[in-house]
């Protein structure tokens, strides 16, 4: 079995490449490219076109699109002062032309190649379950790195649409900048808050990005909440 995979899905003017470095890493980069004006390809080793890791669960998210279970995946990826959409979804309601949409960049896959990446992912999903969440190995930190307890995934906004769920999920970096904001708490869940500003505006928040005390049972009065600033950004609160 082999502890690398990566394929390729030329078009004329993108590309898409899935890679999976190891199959002990819990994730896989994908990267898009698209041809330059003098009609040469982008080249990522220049820093060129744009690349991001996925995990495990957002393996998952994306399988689901595949297998015709959801109409689209849409993640969010936050680190620092970079921020990225990534979009995996059906283009209409044939299901038959699949759009890859990271940041700026978009590419179109239609059969066999949606098969074929389905096929793709499956196996690397199979690989890293068994090798990339249990055994023992070790993994060398450089000085400075991020660490997984540095990460959180938010899973959110689950909804019908077409007969399909639509499924978005956002993956931040626990170490970001935070604003202070007041609201009324008008739900709870385990995981989240539903927020009310004084404009009547309703907000669903993950939990893990509220830094200060609250109380959910003064929720007619307004209350000071410390949130990260990416979440108040994506949600466009302000």
């Amino acid at each position: 079995m082999a502890d690398f995979h990566t394929k390729s899905f030329f078009g004329q003017s993108t590309a898409i490449i899935v890679k999976s470095p190891a199959k002990t890493v819990p994730h896989i980069f994908i990267t898009c490219i698209k041809k330059k004006d003098d009609n040469t390809w982008e080249k990522p080793t220049n820093g060129e076109g744009k690349t991001v890791k996925l995990s495990i669960e957002e393996i998952i998210c994306i399988l689901e699109v595949l297998e015709r279970n959801c109409s689209n995946w849409r993640g969010y990826h936050v680190f620092k002062d970079e921020k990225t959409e990534i979009i995996v979804g059906w283009e209409d309601s044939s299901l038959q032309v699949l759009l890859f949409k990271i940041g700026n960049y978009e590419k179109k896959l239609r059969f066999p190649n949606t098969k074929f990446l389905m096929l793709f992912l499956d196996h690397i999903l199979t690989e890293k379950i068994e090798f990339a969440t249990s055994g023992t190995f070790k993994i060398k930190a450089k000085q400075g790195s991020i660490k997984e307890s540095d990460y959180g995934v938010f899973s959110e906004n689950i909804f019908a649409k077409d007969g399909l769920q639509v499924i978005e999920t956002t993956e931040y970096d626990a170490l970001s900048e935070t604003l202070e904001i007041e609201v009324k708490i008008k739900v709870e869940s385990p995981k989240a808050l539903l927020i009310v500003l004084d404009s009547g505006h309703e907000f669903w928040i993950p939990k893990s990005t509220v830094h200060s005390h609250y109380n959910v049972k003064e929720g007619e009065n307004f209350q000071k909440l410390i949130l990260d600033k990416w979440i108040i950004e994506k949600q466009k609160i302000f």
